[in-house]
Parts: structure tokens; sequence; C-alpha cells
């Protein structure tokens, strides 16, 4: 079956690729169809496209990221810190604060 294999996913490796950095794959070993076995759930009960997505129709965002991130490496600062900077800027007391009344 040609469309249940991914050319990119490493060999006996979960085909699953996680929208995080967008090239990473699952790191758990294949159990059906090319998906661990967590994976092979997820596309047994509909939240997992053929193609390897995740179904647009998916709405639990904690699901979809229990899914998405499942057996991926994320770096250690994935929204702290930034290349430009800005995370030795001072804190200005209030700052934050809404200016609404």
């Amino acid at each position: 079956m040609d469309s249940m294999t991914d050319r990119n996913a490493s060999p006996g490796r979960c085909r699953f690729r996680s929208s995080f950095g967008g090239n990473l794959h699952c790191a758990d070993e294949v159990y059906h169809y090319g998906y661990c076995r967590f994976h092979f759930e997820c596309y047994s009960r509909g939240e997992i496209l053929a193609n390897g997505q995740i179904n647009e129709k998916l709405t639990d965002q904690v699901r979809r990221r229990l899914i998405n991130f499942h057996a991926i490496d994320v770096p250690g600062e994935t929204y702290a810190g930034s290349a430009s900077g800005s995370a030795d800027a001072p804190v200005v007391p209030g700052a934050r604060e809404s200016k609404n009344p």
C-alpha cells in the first residue's frame, strides 16, 4: 500500500510527522501501517488521517498536542528566549497589565 508509507521517515520508526519543526517524526517503533501503537490507535479512532496528518475535525487541543508531540524530541527552549536577545531586555513593572479600566 503506497499511500501508507512515508519515504522521509526513518526505517522501522513511526511515520507520523509532527507539525513541530515541520520534519520531526515520532521516534517509536512501527506497530502497524507504518505507525507506532499510539499513533495507530489514533488512526483507528479517526484522529489521524491516512496521510499522517491530524484530522481537522479533532477540536480538543489537549488531545491534538498529545498526538502531535508523542515521542518527539522537543528542544528545551521551545518558546522561551530568542535569537534577537529580547530575553535580556529590562522588565518594566506594570507593562503587561491591562490599560482598560
